[in-house]
Protein backbone atom coordinates (compact mmCIF):
# COMPACT_ATOMS: atom_id res chain seq x y z
CA UNK A 1 0.00 0.00 0.00
CA UNK A 2 1.31 3.40 -0.87
CA UNK A 3 1.51 5.43 2.38
CA UNK A 4 3.50 8.42 3.40
CA UNK A 5 5.94 6.10 5.21
CA UNK A 6 6.71 4.00 1.99
CA UNK A 7 6.73 7.46 0.06
CA UNK A 8 9.45 8.92 2.41
CA UNK A 9 11.67 5.54 2.35
CA UNK A 10 11.98 5.37 -1.53
CA UNK A 11 12.66 9.63 -1.15
CA UNK A 12 15.30 8.82 1.20
CA UNK A 13 16.76 5.77 -0.20
CA UNK A 14 16.80 6.11 -4.20
CA UNK A 15 19.60 8.86 -4.17
CA UNK A 16 21.83 6.73 -1.67
CA UNK A 17 21.20 3.50 -4.34
CA UNK A 18 21.90 5.80 -7.56
CA UNK A 19 25.19 7.22 -5.42
CA UNK A 20 26.64 3.59 -4.76
CA UNK A 21 25.59 1.89 -7.85
CA UNK A 22 26.62 4.75 -10.18
CA UNK A 23 22.84 5.13 -12.27
CA UNK A 24 23.00 9.10 -13.37
CA UNK A 25 19.08 9.23 -13.88
CA UNK A 26 15.88 7.74 -12.90
CA UNK A 27 11.83 7.92 -13.00
CA UNK A 28 9.63 6.34 -10.88
CA UNK A 29 5.60 6.26 -11.06
CA UNK A 30 3.62 4.11 -8.96
CA UNK A 31 -0.06 3.96 -9.05
CA UNK A 32 -2.23 3.17 -5.69
CA UNK A 33 -6.38 3.54 -5.50
CA UNK A 34 -6.54 4.35 -9.50
CA UNK A 35 -3.78 7.24 -8.69
CA UNK A 36 -0.30 8.05 -9.73
CA UNK A 37 2.58 9.44 -7.62
CA UNK A 38 5.84 9.94 -9.50
CA UNK A 39 9.55 11.15 -8.67
CA UNK A 40 12.86 11.54 -10.69
CA UNK A 41 16.22 11.97 -9.42
CA UNK A 42 19.58 12.54 -11.19
CA UNK A 43 20.32 13.46 -14.77
CA UNK A 44 19.55 12.90 -18.23
CA UNK A 45 23.01 12.94 -18.75
CA UNK A 46 26.43 13.20 -16.72
CA UNK A 47 27.72 15.57 -19.47
CA UNK A 48 25.17 17.86 -19.83
CA UNK A 49 24.25 17.53 -15.95
CA UNK A 50 20.18 18.45 -17.86
CA UNK A 51 18.10 16.95 -14.97
CA UNK A 52 15.91 14.47 -14.95
CA UNK A 53 12.22 15.81 -15.16
CA UNK A 54 8.56 14.05 -14.96
CA UNK A 55 8.79 14.74 -18.85
CA UNK A 56 12.14 13.08 -19.52
CA UNK A 57 11.55 10.48 -21.77
CA UNK A 58 13.35 6.86 -21.30
CA UNK A 59 13.95 3.52 -23.41
CA UNK A 60 11.65 0.84 -21.77
CA UNK A 61 13.36 -1.95 -23.91
CA UNK A 62 11.36 -4.95 -23.22
CA UNK A 63 8.35 -3.61 -21.05
CA UNK A 64 7.67 -2.61 -25.05
CA UNK A 65 5.85 -6.27 -24.77
CA UNK A 66 3.26 -5.73 -22.52
CA UNK A 67 1.68 -3.05 -24.32
CA UNK A 68 2.05 -4.97 -27.70
CA UNK A 69 0.25 -7.73 -26.23
CA UNK A 70 -2.65 -5.54 -24.86
CA UNK A 71 -2.76 -4.26 -28.35
CA UNK A 72 -3.27 -7.39 -29.99
CA UNK A 73 -5.62 -8.74 -27.72
CA UNK A 74 -7.45 -5.99 -29.33
CA UNK A 75 -7.80 -7.39 -32.22
CA UNK A 76 -8.34 -10.82 -30.65
CA UNK A 77 -11.45 -9.22 -29.16
CA UNK A 78 -12.99 -7.59 -31.93
CA UNK A 79 -12.65 -10.96 -33.92
CA UNK A 80 -9.52 -9.95 -36.23
CA UNK A 81 -7.32 -12.44 -34.92
CA UNK A 82 -7.54 -15.88 -33.52
CA UNK A 83 -4.98 -16.72 -31.02
CA UNK A 84 -4.91 -20.55 -31.61
CA UNK A 85 -4.68 -19.81 -35.16
CA UNK A 86 -1.23 -20.42 -36.59
CA UNK A 87 -0.01 -17.10 -37.92
CA UNK A 88 1.19 -18.35 -41.38
CA UNK A 89 -2.33 -18.29 -41.85
CA UNK A 90 -2.53 -14.00 -41.93
CA UNK A 91 0.94 -13.81 -42.71
CA UNK A 92 1.73 -17.18 -45.62
CA UNK A 93 5.25 -18.04 -45.81
CA UNK A 94 5.93 -16.81 -49.37
CA UNK A 95 5.56 -13.37 -48.01
CA UNK A 96 7.42 -13.60 -45.11
CA UNK A 97 10.24 -15.10 -47.10
CA UNK A 98 9.94 -11.92 -49.48
CA UNK A 99 9.54 -9.34 -46.16
CA UNK A 100 12.67 -7.18 -46.38
CA UNK A 101 12.56 -6.83 -42.59
CA UNK A 102 11.50 -10.23 -41.23
CA UNK A 103 12.82 -12.45 -44.25
CA UNK A 104 15.05 -15.02 -42.40
CA UNK A 105 12.55 -17.37 -41.51
CA UNK A 106 13.05 -19.83 -43.86
CA UNK A 107 11.75 -23.57 -44.54
CA UNK A 108 11.01 -23.80 -40.70
CA UNK A 109 8.97 -27.08 -40.19
CA UNK A 110 7.23 -25.75 -37.47
CA UNK A 111 5.71 -22.35 -38.89
CA UNK A 112 2.74 -24.23 -39.36
CA UNK A 113 1.83 -24.74 -35.69
CA UNK A 114 2.84 -21.25 -34.06
CA UNK A 115 0.36 -19.14 -32.80
CA UNK A 116 -0.33 -15.90 -31.21
CA UNK A 117 -1.15 -17.09 -27.62
CA UNK A 118 2.57 -19.17 -28.69
CA UNK A 119 3.94 -15.31 -28.89
CA UNK A 120 2.68 -13.91 -26.02
CA UNK A 121 3.62 -16.27 -23.53
CA UNK A 122 7.03 -17.36 -25.12
CA UNK A 123 6.25 -20.57 -26.11
CA UNK A 124 6.92 -20.83 -29.83
CA UNK A 125 10.19 -22.03 -29.69
CA UNK A 126 12.44 -19.49 -31.31
CA UNK A 127 15.85 -17.75 -29.33
CA UNK A 128 15.43 -14.56 -28.12
CA UNK A 129 17.23 -13.02 -31.04
CA UNK A 130 18.93 -14.80 -33.94
CA UNK A 131 22.43 -14.95 -34.64
CA UNK A 132 23.61 -12.56 -37.42
CA UNK A 133 23.41 -14.12 -40.80
CA UNK A 134 21.55 -17.04 -39.62
CA UNK A 135 18.05 -17.93 -40.53
CA UNK A 136 15.53 -18.28 -37.38
CA UNK A 137 14.57 -21.78 -36.80
CA UNK A 138 12.11 -23.33 -33.56
CA UNK A 139 14.32 -25.92 -30.96
CA UNK A 140 11.03 -27.63 -30.06
CA UNK A 141 7.00 -28.02 -30.33
CA UNK A 142 5.27 -24.69 -30.21
CA UNK A 143 3.27 -24.34 -27.06
CA UNK A 144 5.28 -27.53 -25.24
CA UNK A 145 7.68 -25.27 -23.09
CA UNK A 146 8.82 -21.52 -22.18
CA UNK A 147 11.39 -19.58 -23.58
CA UNK A 148 11.62 -15.84 -23.71
CA UNK A 149 12.12 -14.93 -27.24
CA UNK A 150 11.98 -11.04 -28.45
CA UNK A 151 12.13 -12.66 -32.41
CA UNK A 152 8.15 -13.70 -31.58
CA UNK A 153 7.12 -10.63 -31.21
CA UNK A 154 8.68 -9.19 -33.71
CA UNK A 155 7.03 -11.88 -35.96
CA UNK A 156 3.70 -11.18 -34.79
CA UNK A 157 4.34 -7.38 -35.09
CA UNK A 158 4.83 -8.26 -39.25
CA UNK A 159 1.42 -10.58 -39.05
CA UNK A 160 -0.89 -7.52 -36.94
CA UNK A 161 0.42 -5.31 -40.10
CA UNK A 162 -0.70 -7.64 -42.40
CA UNK A 163 -4.03 -7.67 -40.31
CA UNK A 164 -4.92 -4.27 -40.10
CA UNK A 165 -3.10 -3.33 -43.21
CA UNK A 166 -1.15 -0.68 -41.85
CA UNK A 167 2.20 0.30 -40.03
CA UNK A 168 2.15 -0.87 -36.50
CA UNK A 169 3.41 1.69 -35.24
CA UNK A 170 0.56 3.88 -36.79
CA UNK A 171 -2.15 1.35 -35.65
CA UNK A 172 -0.92 0.91 -32.26
CA UNK A 173 -0.84 5.12 -31.61
CA UNK A 174 -4.45 5.10 -32.80
CA UNK A 175 -5.73 2.07 -31.12
CA UNK A 176 -3.86 1.96 -27.65
CA UNK A 177 -1.28 5.01 -26.92
CA UNK A 178 -3.52 7.68 -27.59
CA UNK A 179 -6.70 6.53 -26.26
CA UNK A 180 -4.87 6.21 -22.75
CA UNK A 181 -3.11 9.83 -22.66
CA UNK A 182 0.38 7.99 -23.44
CA UNK A 183 1.32 11.54 -25.18
CA UNK A 184 4.86 10.94 -24.85
CA UNK A 185 5.47 7.07 -25.97
CA UNK A 186 6.58 5.92 -29.12
CA UNK A 187 7.68 3.26 -30.73
CA UNK A 188 10.49 4.57 -32.67
CA UNK A 189 13.05 6.94 -31.89
CA UNK A 190 14.85 9.69 -34.16
CA UNK A 191 17.82 11.81 -33.81
CA UNK A 192 15.35 14.83 -33.80
CA UNK A 193 14.01 13.35 -30.26
CA UNK A 194 17.38 13.02 -28.72
CA UNK A 195 16.83 15.66 -27.23
CA UNK A 196 13.86 14.90 -24.74
CA UNK A 197 15.29 11.44 -24.20
CA UNK A 198 17.54 10.18 -21.48
CA UNK A 199 21.09 9.37 -22.70
CA UNK A 200 21.99 5.60 -21.50
CA UNK A 201 25.04 5.00 -19.34
CA UNK A 202 27.26 2.47 -19.34
CA UNK A 203 28.64 0.67 -15.44
CA UNK A 204 31.22 3.55 -14.91
CA UNK A 205 29.01 6.50 -15.63
CA UNK A 206 29.75 7.22 -19.05
CA UNK A 207 26.94 8.36 -21.56
CA UNK A 208 26.70 6.00 -24.58
CA UNK A 209 25.67 7.25 -28.49
CA UNK A 210 22.62 7.96 -28.86
CA UNK A 211 20.86 4.67 -30.46
CA UNK A 212 18.12 5.58 -33.05
CA UNK A 213 14.78 3.54 -33.52
CA UNK A 214 13.45 4.30 -36.96
CA UNK A 215 11.94 1.27 -37.32
CA UNK A 216 8.59 -0.19 -34.86
CA UNK A 217 10.40 -3.05 -33.03
CA UNK A 218 7.54 -4.30 -30.79
CA UNK A 219 9.95 -6.49 -28.45
CA UNK A 220 11.88 -3.58 -27.24
CA UNK A 221 11.70 0.17 -28.84
CA UNK A 222 8.72 1.67 -26.43
CA UNK A 223 10.15 5.12 -25.40
CA UNK A 224 8.22 7.13 -22.48
CA UNK A 225 7.96 8.71 -19.32
CA UNK A 226 7.50 6.65 -15.99
CA UNK A 227 3.61 8.36 -15.90
CA UNK A 228 2.78 6.93 -19.26
CA UNK A 229 3.92 3.16 -18.43
CA UNK A 230 1.77 4.13 -15.36
CA UNK A 231 -1.05 5.22 -17.61
CA UNK A 232 -1.05 1.73 -19.45
CA UNK A 233 -0.65 -0.13 -15.93
CA UNK A 234 -3.85 1.43 -14.41
CA UNK A 235 -5.59 -0.18 -17.26
CA UNK A 236 -3.97 -4.20 -15.85
CA UNK A 237 -5.43 -3.08 -12.51
CA UNK A 238 -8.51 -2.68 -13.61
CA UNK A 239 -10.98 -5.80 -14.61
CA UNK A 240 -11.55 -5.95 -18.32
CA UNK A 241 -11.46 -8.62 -21.08
CA UNK A 242 -8.02 -7.59 -21.77
CA UNK A 243 -6.35 -7.80 -18.57
CA UNK A 244 -8.41 -10.92 -17.97
CA UNK A 245 -6.58 -12.65 -20.39
CA UNK A 246 -3.17 -10.93 -19.90
CA UNK A 247 -3.08 -12.40 -16.27
CA UNK A 248 -4.38 -15.89 -17.02
CA UNK A 249 -1.39 -18.10 -17.05
CA UNK A 250 -0.04 -19.80 -20.10
CA UNK A 251 3.08 -21.61 -18.81
CA UNK A 252 5.75 -21.77 -16.02
CA UNK A 253 9.27 -20.30 -16.91
CA UNK A 254 12.06 -22.71 -16.39
CA UNK A 255 16.41 -22.06 -16.37
CA UNK A 256 16.55 -22.52 -20.36
CA UNK A 257 18.37 -19.03 -20.90
CA UNK A 258 18.34 -18.75 -24.21
CA UNK A 259 20.99 -16.37 -24.69
CA UNK A 260 23.35 -19.55 -23.45
CA UNK A 261 25.31 -21.50 -25.29
CA UNK A 262 23.67 -24.92 -24.00
CA UNK A 263 20.01 -23.22 -25.06
CA UNK A 264 17.54 -24.73 -24.83
CA UNK A 265 17.93 -27.14 -22.38
CA UNK A 266 14.92 -28.83 -22.87
CA UNK A 267 15.28 -30.71 -19.62
CA UNK A 268 15.53 -27.33 -17.43
CA UNK A 269 12.66 -28.16 -14.50
CA UNK A 270 9.63 -25.53 -14.48
CA UNK A 271 9.70 -22.77 -11.59
CA UNK A 272 6.31 -22.87 -9.89
CA UNK A 273 6.18 -19.70 -8.27
CA UNK A 274 7.32 -18.11 -11.93
CA UNK A 275 4.85 -18.34 -15.19
CA UNK A 276 3.50 -16.26 -18.07
CA UNK A 277 0.18 -14.79 -19.47
CA UNK A 278 -0.51 -13.45 -22.22
CA UNK A 279 2.38 -10.78 -22.72
CA UNK A 280 3.50 -10.83 -18.75
CA UNK A 281 5.39 -12.44 -16.41
CA UNK A 282 3.39 -13.72 -13.39
CA UNK A 283 4.81 -14.29 -9.93
CA UNK A 284 2.92 -16.83 -7.49
CA UNK A 285 4.07 -16.85 -3.23
CA UNK A 286 3.11 -16.40 -0.51
CA UNK A 287 2.77 -12.42 -0.49
CA UNK A 288 0.03 -13.00 -3.60
CA UNK A 289 0.17 -12.84 -6.93
CA UNK A 290 1.60 -10.11 -8.65
CA UNK A 291 2.46 -9.20 -12.61
CA UNK A 292 5.88 -8.16 -13.79
CA UNK A 293 8.47 -7.64 -16.46
CA UNK A 294 11.78 -6.41 -16.85
CA UNK A 295 13.62 -4.09 -19.53
CA UNK A 296 17.04 -4.79 -20.77
CA UNK A 297 18.10 -2.21 -23.75
CA UNK A 298 22.15 -2.28 -22.37
CA UNK A 299 22.35 1.27 -21.08
CA UNK A 300 18.85 1.51 -19.93
CA UNK A 301 17.15 -0.52 -17.58
CA UNK A 302 13.19 -0.86 -16.27
CA UNK A 303 10.86 -2.45 -14.66
CA UNK A 304 7.15 -3.15 -14.30
CA UNK A 305 5.16 -5.07 -11.67
CA UNK A 306 1.78 -4.94 -9.90
CA UNK A 307 -0.64 -6.79 -7.84
CA UNK A 308 -4.58 -6.24 -8.45
CA UNK A 309 -5.94 -7.27 -5.52
CA UNK A 310 -3.86 -4.10 -3.70
CA UNK A 311 -4.45 -2.05 -6.90
CA UNK A 312 -0.78 -1.49 -7.27
CA UNK A 313 1.60 -1.09 -9.94
CA UNK A 314 5.13 0.46 -10.59
CA UNK A 315 7.36 1.49 -13.24
CA UNK A 316 10.99 2.01 -12.93
CA UNK A 317 12.94 3.74 -15.60
CA UNK A 318 17.03 3.88 -15.74
CA UNK A 319 19.06 5.63 -17.71
CA UNK A 320 22.25 3.00 -16.77
CA UNK A 321 23.29 -0.49 -17.43
CA UNK A 322 23.60 -0.34 -13.10
CA UNK A 323 19.58 0.60 -12.81
CA UNK A 324 18.81 -3.01 -12.06
CA UNK A 325 20.43 -2.72 -8.40
CA UNK A 326 17.31 -0.13 -8.02
CA UNK A 327 14.55 -3.06 -8.73
CA UNK A 328 14.31 -5.33 -5.44
CA UNK A 329 15.12 -2.30 -2.72
CA UNK A 330 11.53 -0.15 -4.71
CA UNK A 331 9.52 -3.73 -5.04
CA UNK A 332 10.34 -4.34 -1.13
CA UNK A 333 9.32 -0.43 0.13
CA UNK A 334 6.16 -0.57 -2.53
CA UNK A 335 4.60 -4.00 -1.86
CA UNK A 336 5.89 -4.57 1.61
CA UNK A 337 6.67 -7.59 0.60
CA UNK A 338 10.39 -9.45 0.89
CA UNK A 339 9.98 -12.44 -1.92
CA UNK A 340 10.07 -11.67 -5.36
CA UNK A 341 10.51 -15.63 -7.23
CA UNK A 342 10.40 -13.44 -10.52
CA UNK A 343 13.64 -11.32 -9.65
CA UNK A 344 15.23 -14.78 -8.11
CA UNK A 345 14.79 -15.83 -11.78
CA UNK A 346 15.89 -13.53 -13.18
CA UNK A 347 19.37 -13.39 -11.37
CA UNK A 348 19.89 -17.03 -11.54
CA UNK A 349 21.97 -16.78 -14.04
Amino acid sequence: MLNDEVITTIQQTIPGLMETAVIPGVSLAIVHANHIWQAQWGVMNTVTNQPVTSQTIFQAASLSKPVFASAVLQLVLNGQLNLDTPLITYLPATEQEADPLFGHIVNEPNLHKITARHVLCHTPGFPNWAKDGEKLKTSFTPGTQFSYSGEGYHYLQRVLEKVVAQDAHAWIRAALLTPLNMAQASFTASQADAAHIAAGHDKAGSPVDFREMAQMGAAHSLHCTAVDYARFLQTMLRPSPVSTLMLTAQVQVNDSVSYQDNWPNLDAPPDPQVGWGLGWGLQEGENGRFFWQWGDNGAFKAFAAGQVESGTAVAIFSNSQNGTKLWRPILETTFGTQTWPSLDWLERT
